[in-house]
């Protein structure tokens, strides 16, 4: 006999009495009754079994009620395996919709709720409809296209990474860039990526990564990749605080996240969202290599531009009539050199340019070519110039001018009075033809006074 039972007035229970008329209260009242939740707080014990709450949130994610719940060993294995064939994973944050009863235990005075039974297809719907609740707010707040509108560099080389370290996404990553043979620069910030933790810890590198950047490091494009799962397992990149970390980058983010078929709400709002880490890492590999190609073609083009004016320019001064005085030849000659300097010069530049780019630089074709071209046009210039001095100083203009050239039988030429006598031929060119004489007496120079 209980020792409170001989003290108690009638009518009054004591608290093992009254705990289990509980349990039978509620046994009779809820032989079984559907309750939906959020999960948390998952735990498995050493017997199989596996203990959680389901919650109810309310404005600002506050929690209005929780209850307390527990899936025995011979149920879960079952439950599991029906919640994966509808691509549900059990995990903390997903929405269940669970059958069973309420039970009250008397040795630990606490409510439990056992779950009989779990509807996959209810906990697709939360999920979907999560999802179109967060579509709806991010583009209410006008970041579904932010991070979109950013401008990828033609060659992004510097590159942050936001992934589980050690994990199949991180090694298929950075294999394929190893193996492309180009110079990226990757800066890895570990995040978990599925989990309770993953949403706060991928908030955490995206603005760790912010802020390498704006401290003035060089930063082209952050990557976020996980590998495939089920959809509560890739439930993280539906959540709205991930896709608010996304559009809000200052940097273009990559996403490779899952396997073909999947589409998160992490790559809606990406820049440029890839199926597969593996396709991300191609994505940027084939980025820079195109990048790396408009180089050399550049490189190509303004080669054969500077070929073609060495060519002109050796046209030009074969041309130039071989009467030209030695000093201009000389010129002529000095400008050529001037030019092929000039050309060989700015060739030699270019292929410095474009191993640049190949390794880490943003090159851009136009402005490039511009560049390399403005020594190569002086050199022209100059050789145009120097080709107009020569044809002002041209005997051929100087006699056009009225000027004539007088020489000896002798080829000799006439530039004083006292270089000929009495009988010399003279042989007079002026401009339009040659006239000939002979001089019939001796001639006195004389000198003008003013």
């Amino acid at each position: 006999m209980n020792r409170l039972d001989s003290d108690l007035p009638a009518g009054t229970y004591t608290v093992s009495e009254f705990a289990w008329e509980m349990k039978g209260v509620l046994a009779d009242a809820y032989p079984a009754v559907w309750v939906a939740g959020e999960v948390q707080r998952l735990r498995s014990a050493a017997r199989g079994q596996l203990y959680f709450e389901l919650i109810e949130k309310g404005r600002g994610d506050r929690i209005q009620a929780k209850l307390d719940c527990v899936l025995w060993a011979d149920e879960r294995a079952v439950t599991e395996a029906e919640l994966r064939e509808a691509g549900v994973e059990l995990t903390e944050g997903v929405v269940l919709r669970c059958c069973g009863r309420p039970e009250f235990w008397p040795g630990g005075g606490r409510l439990q709720f056992t779950v009989r039974e779990v509807d996959p297809v209810f906990s697709l719907g939360a999920l979907e409809k999560r999802r179109r609740e967060t579509l709806k707010a991010l583009e209410a707040e006008g970041l579904l296209e932010r991070n979109r509108k950013l401008a990828l560099p033609p060659a992004p080389l510097e590159i942050g990474l936001i992934t589980s370290e050690g994990s199949a996404a991180y090694h298929d990553f950075l294999d394929t860039l190893v193996n492309s043979g180009l110079g990226f620069r990757v800066y890895l910030v570990h995040s978990a990526v599925q989990g309770a933790a993953a949403e706060a810890e991928i908030d955490r590198a995206f603005k760790l990564l912010e802020a390498f950047a704006r401290g003035g490091r060089r930063l082209d494009a952050i990557a976020l990749i996980r590998g495939g799962g089920s959809r509560s397992d890739l439930a993280t990149f539906d959540s709205r605080r991930v896709a608010r970390a996304v559009a809000r980058s200052p940097v273009p983010v990559i996403c490779g996240i899952g396997h073909q078929i999947d589409v998160s709400i992490a790559d809606v709002v990406a820049h440029t969202s890839c199926k597969t880490p593996t396709e991300a890492a191609e994505f940027l590999a084939g980025r820079v290599g195109e990048a790396a190609y408009r180089v050399e073609d550049a490189g190509r083009a303004l080669a054969r531009q500077a070929t073609d004016l060495l060519r002109a320019a050796r046209q030009r001064v074969s041309s130039v009539p071989p009467r030209l005085a030695s000093p201009s030849r000389a010129l002529l000659r000095n400008r050529v050199a001037d030019c092929r300097l000039a050309a060989s010069r700015a060739r030699t530049a270019t292929e410095r340019l474009m191993a640049a780019a190949r390794q880490q630089e943003e090159v851009r074709r136009d402005g490039l070519v511009r560049s390399a071209l403005k020594p190569v046009g002086r050199a022209a210039e100059r050789l145009e110039a120097h080709g107009r001095l020569c044809e002002q100083l041209s005997p051929e203009r100087t006699l056009a001018r009225g000027f004539s050239v007088t020489r000896r039988a002798d080829g000799g030429l006439v530039r004083r009075a006292s270089d000929v006598a009495a009988g010399d031929e003279l042989r007079t060119r002026l401009a339009d033809g040659t006239v000939a004489s002979t001089v019939d007496s001796g001639t006195t120079a004389t000198k003008e006074t003013a």
